[in-house]
């Protein structure tokens, strides 16, 4: 086979530009200083609530997404970038969906994989959500690249632990929450307590590898070897904040 174009466009991968985009990398406040103080100064200075988050495809390929910052007021101005944006986003994640299938979890729901069956039709995934009475206002992605690591059976106690049991293989997946929204002075936050709504993606399945005997087992469920793959632009992190 000879290799085509790319999955999705690459003129899809990029987010459409912020109206405030000259304050996206203003400081917001001491990190010591409470979430309020921290929100009156960005209101004040119109400091958006958002930033673009770099999502993986493959190796070679990642699309951008505006994130939701924790803690932060979404402004009426990132409302409306993220209500705009929302149509290509979620064209890439109904192609996501449909080449690898969604698993669904609610509140009431086993968050079992293997009792889990995937849908291929993203708007089954939001047929869901409502389901769950939740309004899909804001959605929250997360990719989880694949992780490998040694692990000790439920079984083994401190004494027996200086040799692992397992090798966990968790392959590379992507976590969709959905989040509602509620107004508050100066724009909107999300909605607490978050009811938990989620779609997983994943590229092949979790699975044990027995280390004496070789055998291989398929997990159930997530086996919470990997971390997500927190790339933002500009970047966000608690040490990036700080005082004007």
């Amino acid at each position: 086979m000879v290799a085509g174009e790319l999955f999705i466009s690459s003129e899809m991968m990029i987010a459409p530009e912020h109206p405030l985009a000259n304050r996206l990398e203003a400081s917001v406040a001491d990190p010591l200083q409470s979430p309020v103080a921290i929100r009156e100064k960005q209101q004040r200075d119109r400091i958006p609530g958002i930033v673009k988050r770099i999502i993986p495809i493959d190796n070679n390929t990642n699309w951008e997404y505006w994130w939701c910052v924790p803690g932060r007021v979404i402004l009426p101005e990132d409302l409306q970038v993220l209500q705009s944006d929302r149509l290509r986003v979620e064209t890439i994640l109904s192609k996501l969906i449909w080449l690898w299938g969604g698993h669904c979890f609610g509140e009431q729901l086993t968050h079992s994989l293997a009792d889990s069956e995937p849908v291929y039709n993203w708007q089954k995934v939001l047929d869901f959500a409502r389901e769950q009475n939740l309004t899909p206002e804001i959605l929250d992605i997360d990719f989880l690249p694949g992780a490998v690591n040694q692990l000790y059976s439920e079984e083994s106690n401190d004494t027996s632990r200086s040799t692992p049991d397992y090798v966990g293989v968790e392959p590379a997946h992507w976590h969709i929450e959905f989040f509602q929204l509620r107004p508050v002075e100066g724009g909107y936050e999300l909605k607490e307590p978050k009811q938990l709504c989620s779609c997983q993606i994943w590229t092949s399945k979790p699975f044990l590898k027995n280390i004496a005997t070789g055998e291989v087992t398929i997990s159930k469920q997530a086996l919470w070897l990997s971390r997500p793959l927190d790339l933002t632009n500009p970047p966000w992190s608690a040490s990036q904040i700080a005082k004007d």
